[in-house]
């Protein structure tokens, strides 16, 4: 008889056995795939978390007569790990129909003119993304945006300006640009200037500009600082030794990630939980495993030992309780993965309702989850075998008779 016929046969013959093996391996599967579909989850998350958590090199120069140039900003913003420039520029002009809001009597140009502060995106690393400055109407600058400015409320109430309207920006050398108001904001310390305050240095004369328009308005005067954001935080050292070598020593070089470290923490411990129960669920399913077959094969050792001796091959036999072992298995795996679909969002809320990652969380069943389920129970299947049989194997087939006869 063939021995897969016989192991179909024995698992029929012996139920209450099977039933048994296959609880057994229904509990390790599905502590296995459950840790599985918690790691990938993590793995997943974290790798959403280095896109958004904002790690960035920060470059601001050392000595204002020293810029950051648009072309060495653009090399920067060229490099493989840069996902996004940042740069920031500021500069003083004048209003060629408007007047700046000041208290002063001084008749310095200092108290005739505007600071302009130009952004690629307003949206990071600007007064208003930390919440300092609140933006009362429209919106703030984006990277799309050109020929735009943001405006200070009180200026704009000063000067009959609002959302959509167009004024001049004019320097030294007479050359002017038109911008058109798209946002108004306030500080929230207007009031609490001095009076003698030059029009230049008042919140209220802050205009932040899109860096299209300040280039073209000031030429080459560059920036004072450049921040290059990165979606591979890991990265951030050798990113920062490469800008350092373009910007040379004219720029202080940082890095930070204190954000992507802050959201990774949590992953982190979550993380080496899982992995530990997963690998004792590994050792503890084997050891489990093992000491049940091997009990089922000391009560099957006259049965092996009577086909040994009729010319059986012990490979057959080996392939005979593989087989029987992979069966029950395979049918605890499908079970394992109706149950862990099942559970899925329940162990979502278990592990990650109190994890903050600025991310989401998803724990679901994946193809992955189910082929590393199948490599590590097909490893526990193949191990607790060979523990079992090893005795069978190695013993002579007259000594298992003699012995189970005596």
């Amino acid at each position: 008889m063939p021995f897969y016929k016989r192991g179909f046969l024995y698992l029929a013959r012996k139920r209450a056995k099977s039933v048994l093996l296959l609880l057994i391996f229904l509990f390790v599967n599905s502590m296995i795939l459950s840790t599985n579909m918690i790691l990938h989850a993590t793995e997943r998350t974290e790798a959403a978390m280095q896109e958004k958590a904002g790690a960035k090199v920060v470059c601001e120069i050392m000595n204002t007569t020293h810029p950051i140039t648009d072309t060495e900003a653009e090399t920067i913003k060229n490099l493989e790990a840069v996902t996004s420039i940042n740069r920031m520029g500021q500069q003083a002009a004048y209003l060629t129909d408007l007047v700046p809001v000041s208290e002063s009597i001084s008749t310095e140009p200092n108290n005739l003119k505007v600071n302009l502060l130009s952004f690629d995106d307003m949206d990071k690393d600007s007064p208003f993304a930390d919440k300092s400055y609140h933006l009362t109407d429209g919106e703030w600058i984006k990277p799309e945006t050109h020929g735009s400015a943001v405006i200070n409320a009180q200026f704009a109430q000063a000067n009959g300006l609002k959302i959509g309207d167009t004024f001049s920006l004019e320097i030294e050398s007479g050359k002017k640009v038109a911008v058109t108001v798209i946002g108004e904001y306030l500080t929230g310390n207007e009031s609490q200037q001095e009076k003698t305050t030059a029009a230049v240095y008042r919140m209220e004369n802050q205009i932040y500009i899109d860096n299209t328009t300040y280039v073209n308005l000031f030429d080459n005067c560059g920036f004072y600082k450049v921040l290059a954001y990165t979606g591979q935080p890991k990265l951030l050292d050798t990113l920062a030794g490469s800008i350092q070598e373009i910007l040379q020593e004219k720029a202080d070089i940082t890095t930070s990630d204190a954000l992507y470290q802050q959201m990774k923490a949590p992953l982190t411990q979550i993380t080496r939980v899982v992995a530990l129960m997963r690998l004792l669920t590994f050792f503890t399913g084997t050891m489990i495993v093992s000491l049940l077959l091997c009990m089922w094969m000391r009560s099957r050792q006259k049965e092996m030992a009577v086909l040994i001796s009729m010319g059986e091959q012990k490979h057959i036999i080996l392939l005979q309780a593989l087989l029987e072992a992979a069966i029950v298995f395979l049918i605890a795996l499908v079970f394992a993965c109706g149950f862990g679909t099942l559970t899925a969002s329940w162990l979502q809320n278990l592990l990650f309702s109190s994890v903050e990652t600025g991310a989401s969380l998803e724990v679901s069943l994946q193809l992955t989850d189910v082929a590393l389920l199948l490599g590590i129970g097909s490893g526990v299947v193949v191990i607790a075998v060979l523990l079992s049989l090893l005795p069978v194997i190695r013993a002579n087939p007259k000594d298992i008779l003699s012995r189970m006869e005596g």
